[in-house]
């Protein structure tokens, strides 16, 4: 269903004769669903934790609007060297759950901190989500977040 949909959207633009606009995944929903699609989206946030002596960026995804978050490919976060050098003390962080469903609720990760970073901690986010029998699709997000100052 979905394949035709989308090859049905190609076929049109491509016989129209005029030239194909590039479109925001919101636009194609909206398109898709009605005005109310636009309002499906995975909210990625970040944010630092600290138990006891260990410290790590939680990554936390949230389904939002009729999105679901789909088990497998799953979710990887791939932590990005700063300006002061590697943060993390693992190279990448997955989450993958059955073939051919979704996760039940948000999805949190967690990237452990090396020993003695600072600066920034920057991490690529990549995850796979669905409006639910319409339409699935790759996201993609960057994440921030400041380390405490060394010894802090």
């Amino acid at each position: 269903m979905k394949r035709v949909v989308v090859a049905a959207l190609l076929l049109a633009a491509a016989t129209t004769g005029s030239p194909v606009r590039a479109q925001s995944v919101d636009g194609l929903l909206r398109d898709l669903t009605g005005a109310g699609g636009g309002e499906a989206r995975v909210r990625v946030d970040a944010r630092l934790e600290r138990d006891a002596d260990r410290l790590e960026v939680v990554v936390a995804l949230a389904p939002e609007g009729g999105a679901r978050l789909v088990a497998d490919p799953g979710i990887q976060v791939v932590p990005l060297p700063g300006s002061a050098g590697p943060w993390a003390a693992v190279g990448l962080v997955e989450e993958v759950g059955p073939q051919g469903s979704y996760f039940d609720a948000p999805v949190e990760l967690r990237v452990p901190v090396a020993a003695g970073a600072s600066g920034e901690a920057s991490a690529e986010v990549a995850y796979a989500w669905c409006v639910v029998e319409l339409i699935c699709l790759f996201g993609q997000a960057l994440v921030t977040v400041p380390l405490p100052p060394a010894g802090g």
